[in-house]
């Protein structure tokens, strides 16, 4: 596993948002124009597909490579300025309002097909397919879950309070608590810490995490009422008075710097992981609690305005390839250091951080290399007691904001 320093990883983002400048003369079909995330490829990897294009196809292209802030963002260049990037890389829920309002192609098949076996890490293809159902259009990327992320100087490694979402609503904790500024995590986390109860009582006390709990789990993610909104309302007013602040990514930095009062808090399993890569990171640990929790999967669409749908098919193969001959979708991995999609890559990795090749979990304590390890390869356990974000739609999405910007106002 390969160790990185935050402001390597800002100086590379920079770095990859700088290509643009050099496609500006370019014909059309020698450009493929890519719009992500920051700090979601190895930049090194831009150059290498440019080079594998040619000697796959004979013919020549140079990446344009931009990067969004948001989901919204990315949304309003492709819906509303139309504009004709030939990938983008949504979540899940934004995803799925994509393909819904046909801002979309399918994928080529003939080029790229995730439904091959073994393709796909197990269970990451039935979580996508409720919002493509027949994986014609979404092609995932990297994934993983949602939880409390807490410093061990602080709560003890393992704690049974960290276990449980009442951590981020219990008083001992008061003022030591980080809370995403995020309407929709919030929104989650709150739902279903209001519904404990009729969610332990359908998994018998959190130990059978059968259909029916699955069913109620889910429900969370994808239906959205008046009665629903209020009661998460009300769980997020009773929190706020409890929170040290709310954050969206500075929380993870102070923390490992020791810069805050936080202890605790609701993070991104791919934060924490980047967080742990570094000095100091020994010290956190990382849980998903027993009630549920979500699991996120940023991927791939190929934009209804796209005009190089032939090097984005090219470029969806290669990002995912990883053989005995090219190791792509690996060094992406590394340099991530979050869960990917590709399973073969999955399972060297697990392989590799069991046997500790890299010696990434010498002179650390005896639980940090479980704990570790299970974060970046949830069980299936763990995957039994998550869903996916849906799409809430647009009336529901303007009534969460609402309800959002009411919570932080009070």
């Amino acid at each position: 596993m390969k160790k990185r320093l935050l402001s390597v990883i800002t100086a590379a983002a920079i770095a990859v948002a700088s290509v643009p400048m050099f496609t500006g003369c370019s014909p059309r079909n020698e450009v493929l124009k890519i719009y992500n995330w920051g700090d979601y490829i190895e930049e090194s990897l831009i150059d290498e597909f440019e080079e594998w294009y040619k000697a796959e196809t004979g013919e020549s292209v140079s990446v344009q490579y931009d990067t969004f802030n948001t989901n919204e963002d990315m949304l309003m260049r492709i819906e509303v300025l139309k504009s004709d990037y030939d990938l983008v890389c949504p979540s899940d829920y934004m995803a799925e309002r994509m393909i819904e309002n046909k801002l979309v192609q399918k994928v080529d098949k003939r080029i790229i097909d995730i439904t091959e076996d073994g393709f796909l890490v197990d269970d990451l293809m039935e979580m996508i397919r409720p919002f493509d159902k027949n994986n014609e259009y979404f092609v995932p990327y990297v994934w993983g879950t949602f939880g409390i992320m807490y410093d061990t100087n602080h709560i003890a490694a393992g704690s049974a309070d960290m276990k449980s979402w009442g951590a981020m609503w219990d008083k001992k904790y008061n003022k030591h608590i980080l809370m995403k500024d995020s309407v929709r995590d919030a929104y989650s986390v709150a739902q279903i810490y209001a519904n404990t109860d009729k969610l332990s009582e359908l998994s018998n006390g959190f130990t059978d995490y059968n259909d029916d709990y699955r069913a109620e789990l889910i429900s969370y993610f994808s239906t959205v009422s008046d009665k629903l909104i209020k009661s998460a309302r009300d769980y997020l007013v009773k929190q706020k008075s409890l929170l040290y602040k709310y954050e969206v990514d500075d929380g993870k930095n102070d923390m490992l710097a020791g810069t805050t009062e936080a202890h605790l808090g609701l993070f991104w399993s791919c934060d924490s992981g980047l967080i742990m890569q570094e000095d100091g990171g020994e010290h956190f640990y990382y849980e998903v609690p027993k009630e549920g929790s979500n699991v996120w999967v940023d991927g791939w669409l190929i934009p209804k305005y796209a005009k190089n749908t032939k090097a984005a098919n090219y470029f969806l193969k290669f990002i995912n390839l990883y053989d005995d001959e090219y190791d792509f979708a690996m060094t992406n991995f590394d340099y991530m250091g979050t869960s990917m999609a590709v399973k073969a890559v999955m399972d060297d990795a697990k392989t590799a951080l069991i046997e500790d090749e890299d010696g990434f979990f010498e002179d650390k304590e005896d639980w940090f290399k479980d704990m570790y390890i299970d974060m970046m390869f949830p069980s299936k356990d763990v995957l039994r007691r998550c869903g996916v974000m849906r799409d809430f739609g647009k009336k529901w999405s303007t009534e969460l904001d609402s309800m959002w910007i009411d919570v932080k106002t009070l």
